[in-house]
């Protein structure tokens, strides 16, 4: 029956006729589309460099997109699915981890005691795509942990990394980098209402700029990480019901991105009521 599915599974993704929307509304065809293409990556024993870089980004982008989407909703129905759920995540994100950290090694052999910030390393623009995966997997890693200390220590590791690529090309990935800064700043305990405020205004702004407003995930994540902490329902609810009205931007880089965005905003606001306390 598994080998059967894989057909429809490319039918749905690649047929040009068929609406990427279905995406998330097949959670586990897509799962098994993604599987099958990793396992088939990573049957080379000896990946070349970019086969590397294709592995970590489709092992991020599936741990993201897919199972971290469908998880977050499972956990309120089956918390005990759920939290397996995350543990598959968070095992993918680890695997991309050692990935990402092995490419960088691989150009600078004190890579690991530059991030522990032990020693210096002159990186160039060509390294910037490789450092931004590896950010996402830790913090894709630290975000499935649900809490773990020993993923959250990371944290600075994730600011260097970010920070690090947006000194060398900060318009790379069309404001991927300061996409990802508002969501590391946005977990951070250190800050006062006001400075985290202010900083994800700035980062919120740049990425908006760079992304001509086509990113509808930009919305989502300001929604959640300053509207629902602050219980600013109004403005919550505005951003989200903005996202819905986004042209999804087809054949664009931004399309499945915000096909995405518009799925987890629904969600949000079926939950509003759950969500704000007033």
């Amino acid at each position: 029956m598994r080998q059967s599915l894989i057909p429809l599974i490319t039918f749905i993704l690649f047929t040009s006729c068929t609406p990427k929307s279905l995406l998330l509304d097949y959670p586990t065809l897509v799962s098994m589309y993604f599987e099958k293409k990793i396992n088939s990556l990573e049957k080379n024993d000896t990946p070349t460099l970019e086969e590397k870089r294709i592995i970590l980004k489709t092992k991020v982008e599936f741990a993201f997109g897919v199972l971290m989407e469908e998880n977050d909703r499972l956990i309120e129905k089956d918390y005990s699915k759920g939290i397996e759920g995350y543990k598959k995540a968070y095992s993918i994100f680890k695997e991309s981890q050692k990935l990402g950290s092995e490419i960088l090694r691989d150009s600078y052999p004190n890579f690991d005691t530059w991030l522990n910030g032990k020693s210096t390393i002159s990186f160039s623009s060509s390294d910037v795509s490789d450092l931004y995966w590896l950010a996402a997997s830790m913090g894709g890693a630290i975000k499935s942990s649900r809490g773990n200390p020993f993923e959250i220590v990371n944290l600075p590791k994730v600011s260097l990394l970010l920070k690090t690529s947006i000194s060398l090309e900060p318009t790379w990935g069309e404001g991927a980098l300061y996409s990802a800064m508002m969501s590391y700043t946005s977990s951070r305990s250190d800050l006062s209402e006001k400075a985290l405020k202010d900083s994800v205004n700035m980062y919120f702004e740049k990425a908006l700029i760079l992304s001509d407003s086509l990113n509808a995930s930009l919305f989502v994540t300001y929604a959640e990480s300053i509207h629902k902490p602050f219980q600013e329902k109004s403005d919550y609810v505005k951003k989200l019901n903005y996202v819905l009205q986004m042209e999804l931007g087809k054949d664009s880089e931004f399309e499945i991105n915000n096909i995405i965005a518009q799925k987890r905003a629904k969600w949000l606001l079926s939950k509003t009521n759950e969500t704000f306390l007033e």
